[in-house]
């Protein structure tokens, strides 16, 4: 067999037999080596520019394996297990490095979720409602395992997890700061969680779901009897709602509410999570978002989107917390890169209140 032949039959393992298209199912599923590289750019005004890539490693069940052989048409209503490598690094010094795997087992009886992950971030904090921001380092590890397991045959979950992060802190100018404990301004410290959650998920994909709903409520302990250096609650009660309007439009709709009681740590508060913000920009004791995206699909594989989304936190212990409600919109595309996975990826490019940010996506944007 020749090269070109060889070269030939390695390409055809991402042109899909079913409409001729580029698609990466076969390359991820029917190789043992098959991955998934994904590419990861970096804007975050809080963080700087850079990048870097995760691989993502995908493995079927050989049930899942025969269903799919069986019947190129099909698409996995269960999906495959996962194990992804991360790394990247920005422009303003900031990386991470880490691995995770997320799995489905028993039929998706059970999923897991775990990873462990090293980083430093170079950022910025803004105590309360002022403008003016501090620089600080933070560095350290962060380890975490989550299980949920299905209440017999219904879409409800009941489940558990916990997370570990070993940090190191360091502002520029130490110094008192409105909202930042003392113990935290420099040095290191290590704060540890067990929680309890209730979900409902009966989305058609874990990936990139067009239909169905997943939402849920979950407290987190933070105790110093589990490894805390620091006692605080936080309580989070969420919905993600995907709505086929025909054929070619969705509307997908998304509310967050978030709450601490207790002294947590200043990095450790609820903030803004919405595309066109940078991470940390608005923190507070409560925080609370809405955002609805509106999906266009051009055919089977191209899809376009726009997007809007508000948010609004407060600080119950000062009379200074800003509690203006923040404003986000903007639009992107989808491309359906693993049509047997139902898996797309795409880029978004959003505007907040200061400056537009852009997003590398791998699947849903949440």
């Amino acid at each position: 067999m020749g090269t070109s032949t060889v070269a030939t039959a390695g390409f055809d393992e991402f042109i899909d037999p079913l409409d001729g298209r580029l698609d990466a199912s076969q390359w991820i599923l029917n190789n043992a080596h098959g991955f998934m590289p994904v590419p990861l750019m970096v804007t975050d005004p809080s963080v700087g520019v850079g990048g870097g890539a995760a691989l993502l490693f995908f493995h079927e069940t050989d049930e899942q394996k025969a269903k799919r052989q069986a019947d190129i048409e099909s698409v996995s209503d269960i999906p495959p297990s996962v194990t992804g490598v991360v790394g990247l690094a920005t422009s303003n010094g900031s990386k991470l490095a880490g691995v995770f795997h997320s799995g489905n087992w028993m039929n998706d009886r059970v999923r897991y979720l775990g990873g462990l992950f090293g980083a430093k971030f170079n950022l910025k904090y803004y105590p309360e409602a002022q403008s003016e921001a501090y620089d600080y380092d933070i560095g350290g590890l962060y380890f975490f395992q989550n299980l949920d397991a299905r209440i017999q045959d219904t879409n409800f979950f009941l489940g558990a997890d916990y997370t570990l992060m070993r940090s190191d802190v360091s502002f520029a100018t130490p110094k008192a700061l409105v909202g930042v404990l003392p113990a935290t301004l420099s040095g290191k410290g290590q704060d540890a969680s067990v929680a309890i959650k209730f979900m409902y998920d009966n989305r058609n994909n874990q990936f990139s779901p067009d239909e169905g709903t997943k939402a849920g409520i979950k407290t987190s302990f933070h105790d110093k009897h589990i490894g805390s250096d620091f006692n605080y609650t936080e309580y989070q009660a969420y919905i993600n709602h995907y709505q086929p309007i025909n054929g070619q439009w969705t509307v997908a709709v998304r509310a967050d509410v978030k709450s601490i009681d207790g002294e947590a740590p200043f990095y450790a508060k609820p903030f803004i999570d919405l595309r066109g913000i940078p991470a940390m920009r608005y923190q507070g004791d409560d925080m609370g978002l809405a955002e609805v995206q509106v999906n266009y699909a051009l055919d089977s594989r191209w899809t376009l989107l726009g997007f809007a989304g508000v948010g609004q936190v407060k600080d119950s212990r000062s009379q200074n917390t800003d509690e203006k409600i923040h404003q986000t919109y903007g639009g992107g595309f989808r491309y359906l890169v693993a049509r047997q996975l139902g898996f797309k990826a795409g880029i978004d490019v959003a505007k907040g209140p200061d400056e537009w940010a852009t997003y590398i996506q791998f699947g849903s944007a949440w």
